[in-house]
């Protein structure tokens, strides 16, 4: 199972809602917001911080001094823009992790032993090859050899106009799958930590 780009679909609710419920929740938006905070982040790491306003205008001129503090970049971290992009990257993320969860868990249950032989057929990556054994024995063969080589391994008799045959379903690599859940999990972390060091409950007392 590869992680989905695309976003939660939802079937109620106005267009406008399910539109931006799924642009909110693709991966795309998300990472594009992640880039726009890594550049920010950069521009707060080479700019200093909380400088008085005096020591731009001596270093990069009035024209320059002005932007920075209209922008606020000398004060990055924050910054309304930046609180709000981590706000939407944290709404953006915790969606994306809502989506794929249920997945991935029917993923790390499933073994997939029922797909029919055709379907096998139409897959990308397909080789074929003659066995001079029996089906049980070269499936339990298989088997045993992926299951030396950590793969979890399922069999499955099945009955063909050939006669009966095995089907050998392995898994493995499941700690990947709990790898993205973790890693994007720790992105919502990092970022709710920066909203709470930008002075957000300060600034939502004051409103």
């Amino acid at each position: 199972m590869s992680a989905s780009t695309q976003g939660l679909r939802v079937s109620t609710g106005s267009q406008a809602l399910r539109s931006a419920v799924e642009l909110l929740s693709s991966m795309r938006f998300a990472i594009s917001l992640l880039t726009v905070i890594c550049i920010a982040s950069v521009i707060g790491t080479v700019l200093k911080q909380h400088e008085p306003a005096v020591n731009y205008m001596n270093q990069f001129g009035p024209f320059w001094a002005q932007l920075f503090l209209s922008l606020k970049l000398n004060a990055v971290y924050s910054a309304w823009w930046f609180l709000l992009i981590l706000a939407f990257l944290v709404v953006s993320t915790s969606l994306c992790i809502a989506r794929n969860t249920p997945k991935i868990f029917n993923d790390l249950k499933a073994y997939k032993e029922n797909i029919r032989e055709q379907a096998l057929k139409a897959f990308h990556h397909r080789a074929g090859a003659d066995l001079t054994e029996p089906p049980q024995a070269a499936a339990q063969r298989i088997g045993q050899t992926l299951a030396t080589g950590g793969w979890k391994v399922r069999l499955q008799q099945r009955s063909t106009p050939q006669g009966d045959g095995w089907m050998v379903a392995a898994r493995a690599g499941a700690a990947n799958k709990i790898g993205y859940l973790a890693a994007h999990s720790a992105i919502v972390l990092v970022c709710v930590g920066g909203l709470l060091d930008g002075d957000l409950i300060v600034r939502a007392q004051m409103w």
